[in-house]
Parts: C-alpha cells; sequence; structure tokens
C-alpha cells in the first residue's frame, strides 16, 4: 500500500520543510489542507510573549508560518482527536479573563494547543530554546521538543493509514505486574520511565521487530516503523501500545505475542 517512507531527520532543510516532505509521502493531499498565521496574527503572538519578557521560539514560528491558522489536523490529535491549536484559537485565549494563559505565560510556559478538558499543550519557552520542550500545565515533560512533537504527530496520521490495529493498555499497577511478570525492576507505582522503557525495548525485539528506533522519540515515546507496519509506544504514566499493519496474518502473529506477554 505503501512505498517506502522516511521521517526525515539532518538534512540541510528547515524542520518545517521535512515536516512537510514526510507526510507529502504517504498523503499527498494534506498539504492542501493546511493554512499558515497571518503575519498580524503572528506579530500578535510576539507582542504578548514580548510583554512578559520572551520570544516566540523559532521551531514553533516556523510551524505558525507554514500551518498555524490550520495544521490539516497534524496537533489534533493529541488525547481524544479534538486539540484545537490554531492561532486564532490561542490569541482567543490570551484574550479571556476567565482563561489562564497569561498566568501561564508569566510562568515561562507558552499555550500552543488547547483542549475543552484544560488538558492543554505548552512550550517550555523560560529557556529560551529554539527547539524547547514540550509540557502540561504542571510543567512535566510532554515530548521532548517541539520538533519531535510535530514528527510524532506525523507518525500518528501514518499509522492511521493502515487497515488492522492492535492495542494493549494497562493501568499504572497493571504495568508493575507486567514488569514483575517479565523480571524487570520496577518501583511500587507502575515502573521508572528508565525501567518501563527497557521493558518497551525487549517487548519489540521480542515479536521480532527489528528496526532501527526512530529518531524522534523520547523519555516517553517510543517508535518503530517501515511500509509494511507501524508501532507506537507511549509510557507516559502508565503504558499504551498501538501496533497498525496491512497483513492479516501478521496482526494474528502479533496479537498471539501480545496475549502471551501481557
Amino acid at each position: 500500500m505503501f512505498q517506502i517512507i522516511e521521517f526525515y531527520q539532518g538534512t540541510p532543510d528547515t524542520v518545517m520543510e521535512r515536516l512537510c516532505r514526510t507526510i507529502s509521502n504517504f498523503d499527498r493531499s494534506w498539504l492542501e489542507e493546511c493554512v499558515p498565521a497571518s503575519e498580524e496574527q503572528i506579530q500578535q503572538l510576539e507582542g504578548i510573549c514580548g510583554q512578559y519578557g520572551y520570544r516566540v521560539p523559532k521551531v514553533y514560528l516556523d510551524y505558525l508560518k507554514a500551518m498555524g491558522e490550520r495544521d490539516g489536523g497534524l496537533l489534533e490529535r493529541e488525547w481524544d482527536g479534538y486539540m484545537e491549536p490554531g492561532i486564532h484559537t490561542i490569541l482567543e485565549l490570551f484574550c479571556e479573563d476567565d482563561f489562564d494563559a497569561a498566568d501561564d505565560l508569566q510562568r515561562g510556559l507558552l499555550l500552543f494547543s488547547y483542549h475543552w478538558t484544560d488538558a492543554n499543550c505548552y512550550l517550555r519557552v523560560s529557556g529560551s530554546e529554539d527547539n524547547p520542550v514540550v509540557t502540561d500545565r504542571e510543567n512535566h515533560y510532554f515530548a521532548g521538543s517541539f520538533e519531535k512533537y510535530l514528527f510524532q504527530k506525523a507518525f500518528d496520521m501514518y499509522q492511521e493509514k493502515f487497515k488492522h490495529k492492535s492495542s494493549v493498555g494497562t493501568s499504572v499497577n497493571s504495568c508493575d505486574a507486567i514488569l514483575k511478570k517479565h523480571s524487570f525492576p520496577c518501583s511500587i507505582c507502575g515502573g521508572t520511565a528508565e525501567e518501563k522503557m527497557e521493558f518497551v525495548r525487549w517487548f519489540a525485539k521480542s515479536i521480532d521487530l527489528h528496526e532501527k528506533e526512530t529518531w524522534f522519540g523520547d523519555d516517553f515515546h517510543f517508535f518503530y516503523y517501515n511500509e509494511h507496519y507501524a508501532l507506537k509506544v507511549n509510557i507516559y504514566g502508565s503504558l499504551l501500545l498501538v501496533f497498525s499493519c496491512d497483513d492479516i496474518m501478521l496482526k494474528k502473529k502479533i496479537d498471539s505475542k501480545l496475549s502471551h506477554i501481557f
């Protein structure tokens, strides 16, 4: 179904050029749905950041210039698929007296994606990095950088293209039990990120997946892929694994191994 794709890294192109080329490899119509933020909107956001002594990070600024008004559904995919990353929404929230976007920015957290449950995503701008860490409102690490976050969401788009999906989720306590079952050291409450990631790498090899880890994985996200399948594991909190493919026999094989391991 797919041509061989690559989630490009390390070329002379900008982050957004690499992102657009990557997604266009498997969804040629996506770019047509993207609408950049206007210069006026960008200047308004830069002015808001400047009031608190911060600047808009370069990678986010490039995102705004390329698709800040509408990004073809790219960043909507967090949580339940109802995130609102559009620049018009972000600017409106900064103007609402009963919303805390300005207070969060004063603490060095720039809102870039809103969810109606307040499960929002922020850029940690207090360090003045061009490519900052993505956090939640409590300033907890959520993704290794905004660039990695963009490619993680692009991976979600790629994974959705496959016909078959298998998934496993654990609670904090059951994650502990699984680690113990397979002789991995763990804490009382779900294991540390390092312990869980060690288990994830062991799991990928145990089901005969021998691809190279992607460059856009981080402390809480692990990805394998080729033209035949896609594997994503999120260990933020507990553990969530999603495997997708087009081959029904491969899916049955993975399902069998998942039931044995989990």
